[in-house]
């Protein structure tokens, strides 16, 4: 009973945590936790001042130096490697013949001062200083955010309201992200490409992230996040600040009243809590994921500048890159798939092949905006198996490589699921009995 009744209170909890009740605002979009961001390669954001050729001015200036004299006093400059494997970076305070006192630091959201002894220490390492500048660009980027914290870590950017705690988590997130990404699809990198210049605002706060979005991506107002490839800026927020995460917990609260004579609700609500609070972290990661996949596919020119791509593309692609590891299994959205197959509800496969809008999936329609980023998913993930890689690569390249008027041209007059059934050497009715024998066995 125990069991069944945390069975209970978990699945009402995650039904608002993962956006299926009835959003509190009138809107036709995704609401904040949905992980289910909107096509991030056309985005309409207004442009910030970011023109490097014009000189600072006396104000951007003093910026420049604040920006420089805070990344320098957040930078560690010791390392200790303990016995026991564990390692710290922080800066030496004072030593003696038998204690170390250390600062351990947590960049600007504090720090702690501890005392070590030295027979438990293995090593003590000097840090090499930081090897990169306050750019103009930088200083102008983190003038539109003064109030936000400013961080910088090769190639990011970041301007947060955050604790520095999540933005090492991020990092750490786009990192791990862009590590896989060059593995995956190295046959797509072409050498020259290098990444740089990325911006990333990290939002806490979901009313500061919403007034952002309404500001320079209205579309975007009720999203998670969005990529705008203009700018190469992501736009996360994190979903453990939503009213939604907000809604989770006082609706476990709520159901847990039901059961507050229970010897055993005290153990039962705290992993309920956990579990909660791991979901949102979960929609977290999947969404730096998904955001930062579409803007290393535009950083390594991986898509084609003119935006010429099927919806089905862009997103089935970032959404092969939000699972831990790139091309994993992706279980919530085969459920998806598999479930409206059973059904009879597919959308039907010239419909998602053909698809191609500015306003991205969100022109079908409400009721089928989740199963069409399920569907691209399944595509994507059917393309990618061994034997048909090679081609779907080929079909990724003839959108990359276009460069002329005339190629523009020509492919904006073809339908796309000509393009892909040319590049797969195949035709429609093979490709249909194939697309139904996979998600039949999905």
């Amino acid at each position: 009973m125990a069991l069944a009744r945390r069975a209970i209170l978990l699945a009402s909890a995650i039904v608002v945590l993962s956006g299926c009740a009835p959003s509190t605002t009138s809107t036709d979009k995704p609401t904040a936790l949905h992980a289910v961001p909107e096509r991030g390669q056309r985005v309409a954001v207004v442009p910030a001042d970011t023109d490097v050729n014009r000189p600072l001015a006396p104000e951007e200036l003093a910026r420049k130096h604040q920006l420089e004299t805070e990344l320098a006093a957040e930078r560690p400059t010791h390392r200790l490697r303990f016995r026991d494997g564990h390692v710290l970076d922080g800066w030496m305070i004072s030593e003696s013949p038998t204690t170390i006192r250390f600062r351990d630091g947590f960049g600007y959201s504090g720090y702690v001062v501890e005392s070590y002894r030295w027979a438990d220490v293995a090593a003590v390492e000097a840090l090499p200083a930081a090897s990169f500048e306050v750019t103009s660009r930088d200083v102008r980027f983190s003038a539109e955010f003064p109030r936000f914290h400013f961080v910088k870590s090769l190639p990011y950017t970041i301007v947060t309201d955050e604790s520095y705690g999540g933005v090492e988590k991020t990092l750490g997130v786009l990192t791990d992200l862009r590590e896989q990404f060059r593995h995956h699809f190295a046959p797509l990198i072409r050498r020259e490409d290098e990444l740089r210049d990325i911006d990333v605002v990290f939002f806490g706060s979901e009313d500061a992230f919403r007034s952002y979005a309404l500001r320079v991506a209205p579309s975007f107002v009720n999203s998670a996040g969005f990529f705008s490839s203009g700018e190469n800026r992501l736009v996360l927020l994190n979903q453990l600040g939503t009213s939604r995460y907000s809604q989770a917990r006082d609706r476990l609260e709520q159901r847990s009243r039901q059961y507050r004579d229970s010897p055993d609700v005290g153990p039962q609500l705290a992993a309920l809590r956990s579990d909660i609070t791991a979901e949102a972290k979960s929609i977290n990661e999947r969404l730096i994921r998904h955001e930062g996949a579409h803007q290393l596919f535009h950083a390594h020119h991986i898509h084609s500048r003119y935006g010429l791509e099927p919806t089905w593309l862009t997103e089935g692609l970032a959404q092969y890159c939000e699972t831990p590891e790139i091309g994993r299994y992706h279980a919530t959205l085969a459920e998806r798939v598999t479930r409206a197959h059973r059904a009879g509800q597919l959308l039907p496969l010239e419909t998602l092949l053909n698809h191609r809008d500015a306003s991205g999936f969100f022109a079908l329609g409400e009721g089928r905006i989740e199963l069409a980023y399920a569907e691209s998913w399944a595509l994507v993930y059917m393309l990618m198996q061994d034997g048909v890689r090679p081609r779907f690569f080929d079909y990724v390249k003839s959108y990359r490589d276009i460069s002329t008027y005339r190629q523009i041209t020509a492919v904006e007059r073809t339908e796309p699921e000509t393009l892909l059934e040319t590049q797969l050497k195949t035709d429609r009715n093979t490709l249909e009995r194939q697309w139904d024998s996979f998600i039949t066995h999905l």
